[in-house]
């Protein structure tokens, strides 16, 4: 068969073959229910309280409550703030009724009084007695230190394992007029204390004995005053030098170190050219290609 007949016979088959299939395909499958459409979602924002009521859902079911958030637990700590600058600026031990009644506590909060007196009792900045004011429980500010008159400070001093200062803010943490009484022991020599360089204010205070004082003579005093010191460094040193007095300024000479000896420079004794004589045999040797 030549090749342009066999061309024709697959042709024809290929014609009849497609015609069986398309006569065997099977039919679109079609529906009668409508497509729904889908309906758009209205625009409105999204408020916090949704997106706080979303993550609180599943919460919901978790086994366990917790009381509500009254807020007396706050308030009760804002008077006891109060109750402590009452006790701050009293001198004196004070009942709690007299802290009560500076607080002026509202009629629907009577309640928490129980609350504060235990909260008062067990600060950390509050002493307390059970029957410290005529049998009844005292209240009293407590300070960084326990002094609150100059007789109480001055034992305080003496009783310092150390000569460390003690701040002068630190007292007046409980003791109000702790200025006044110390300038008043700072002029009897009973105190030696620092001030404040921009406003005169005492700042650290230590322990002074008067019996410690030296007395010196008026005309002493006075001759001190009057003997004036040269102004030129130069003219003092000359002075200094005249009455066989060394003066610090004077340039000391280094003492030279006898016996030290001089660190000799290192002499490459060995003569001629190092050369790799021991691997002649294994080197090609360059030597000639030198410029």
């Amino acid at each position: 068969m030549s090749l342009s007949a066999s061309f024709n016979t697959f042709k024809s088959e290929y014609s009849s073959a497609t015609t069986r299939n398309v006569a065997h395909q099977r039919p679109p499958v079609t529906s009668s229910k409508p497509t729904p459409t889908p309906t758009p979602r209205a625009s409105t924002p999204s408020t916090g309280q949704d997106l706080k009521r979303k993550r609180a859902d599943p919460l919901e079911n978790v086994p366990f409550s917790q009381p509500a958030d009254t807020g007396s637990g706050r308030e009760v700590m804002t008077q006891v703030v109060y109750a402590i600058e009452y006790l701050k600026s009293k001198e004196r031990p004070v009942g709690f009724s007299d802290i009560w009644n500076y607080l002026s506590i509202p009629q629907d909060q009577q309640q928490h009084k129980l609350v504060l007196r235990k909260a008062l009792i067990a600060h950390p900045k509050v002493e307390h007695e059970p029957i410290g004011l005529e049998g009844q429980p005292s209240f009293r500010f407590r300070p960084v230190h326990n002094v609150r008159s100059g007789e109480e400070l001055k034992g305080y001093l003496q009783r310092q394992p150390t000569a460390q200062g003690i701040s002068v803010k630190e007292l007046k943490d409980g003791w109000p007029t702790a200025l006044a009484e110390l300038e008043a022991l700072e002029r009897q020599g009973e105190l030696l204390v620092t001030r404040n360089k921009k406003d005169n204010v005492p700042k650290m205070v230590w322990p002074n004995d008067p019996s410690l004082a030296t007395h010196v003579d008026e005309d002493f005093q006075t001759h001190w005053q009057k003997t004036k010191l040269p102004a030129n460094p130069s003219d003092m040193r000359t002075e200094l030098e005249k009455a066989g007095l060394t003066p610090t300024s004077q340039i000391k000479e280094s003492a030279k170190v006898l016996g030290a000896r001089e660190k000799k420079r290192r002499i490459n004794r060995k003569a001629g050219r190092t050369t790799n004589q021991h691997m002649a045999g294994i080197l090609k040797d360059y030597s000639n290609t030198k410029r």
